[in-house]
Order: C-alpha cells, then sequence, then structure tokens
C-alpha cells in the first residue's frame, strides 16, 4: 500500500475512526518498533513507547499534514521523540540513584526539584513543613519513593539498605505525614 493510502486513513483516525487506526497501527507498528528497539535497546519498554506513539497519533492526528511529510516519517518522528524522551528519563532516573548512593549520610541529602514544584504555594509550604519534621531517614526514602519514583528495591540499592528497613521507613513516616497532609487537603481543594 503506498503513502497515499496511509494519509487517507490518518484523515479518517482524525475523525476518531477506529478502523482505520487498527488498520494504520497494523500497516506502521512493525517498522516504527524497530526504530523505537534500536533506540531504547530494550523490547519491554520499546513496546511502552511504541503504545504511547501510538496514543499520541490517535490525538494528534488532525494535526497532521500531508504536504510537509508521508504519514509514515510522521508516525517515526512522534515515535522517534518518544523514545528520546524515554532515554532522557531513564538518564535522570539512574543520576538520581547514583546520587543517592554517593551519600554519607540521610543529612547530605538534597530534595529533588520535583518537591519544590510539586510543593508550591500556602498547600506546599505544609507539605515541606510536615516533610521537614519526618528522621531524615524516612524524609529520604519517602521523597525517593513519591518524588524520584524510585522502587522499594532501587531505594534499598541506593542507600544500601535492607527492603524491609525501606518499606518501614516509608510506612513510619507516612503515618507520621498523614495528620498534617489530611489538614492540607481540604484547603487544595477549595
Amino acid at each position: 500500500m503506498n503513502a497515499r493510502d496511509d494519509a487517507t486513513l490518518l484523515r479518517a483516525v482524525a475523525l476518531r475512526d477506529e478502523a482505520a487506526f487498527a488498520e494504520l497501527y497494523e500497516r506502521l507498528s512493525r517498522p516504527v518498533f524497530s526504530l523505537v528497539v534500536r533506540v531504547l535497546r530494550s523490547r519491554t519498554e520499546a513496546e511502552e513507547v511504541l503504545q504511547e506513539a501510538f496514543w499520541q497519533v490517535w490525538e494528534r492526528a488532525p494535526d497532521f499534514r500531508a504536504e510537509v511529510g508521508s504519514p509514515f516519517s510522521w508516525v517515526v518522528t512522534i515515535a522517534r521523540r518518544k523514545a528520546i524522551d524515554r532515554l532522557r528519563a531513564n538518564a535522570r532516573h539512574l543520576r538520581r540513584i547514583e546520587e543517592a548512593q554517593g551519600l554519607r549520610n540521610d543529612d547530605d541529602w538534597i530534595a529533588p526539584a520535583a518537591l519544590e514544584s510539586l510543593t508550591s504555594g500556602e498547600s506546599g509550604a505544609a507539605v515541606r513543613a510536615a516533610l521537614a519534621k519526618l528522621n531524615p531517614a524516612e524524609r529520604h526514602a519517602i521523597a525517593l519513593a513519591f518524588f524520584d519514583g524510585l522502587t522499594h528495591d532501587e531505594i534499598a540499592q541506593a542507600l544500601r539498605a535492607p527492603v524491609g528497613t525501606i518499606k518501614a521507613r516509608i510506612r513510619r513516616g507516612l503515618l507520621k505525614l498523614k495528620p498534617a497532609l489530611a489538614r492540607v487537603r481540604p484547603a487544595a481543594n477549595g
């Protein structure tokens, strides 16, 4: 099938034609997947990125302009950008694990930038104050889990502590945070 056929399909996808989307996916997913696997070097991550890319194709199909390029090139560009974004996110994630491993103790820990951006404003001040009341080990484990997105295993590896210890720190910290954060919730909704 030719690019014109793909362009026709993409115009139908823009009108939310699910059958056209399924056909376009059937045509383009294998070569796009191959590209994404080459970029990421992981079949599992490539499968996730492929799904994200085609979701974006579904959402942005009305933006496609045939005069700028072929549907295949447009889809490949979307998938390539998603794959590169994933590589960058993975690199940031690994850097955060390495930073946590390099600390001499929990007092050396520096809050991630996400903590500041997620906790701005009046309710943010309450969240920061509540976090400051935790002991450093609990605060560090909670921040790595909730602000950096590390798994319990990754936190345990980074902090050189047993997984059970990390889970206990997070649980104790969350129990201590619960009363303070319960007072924040009504203000955040208002």
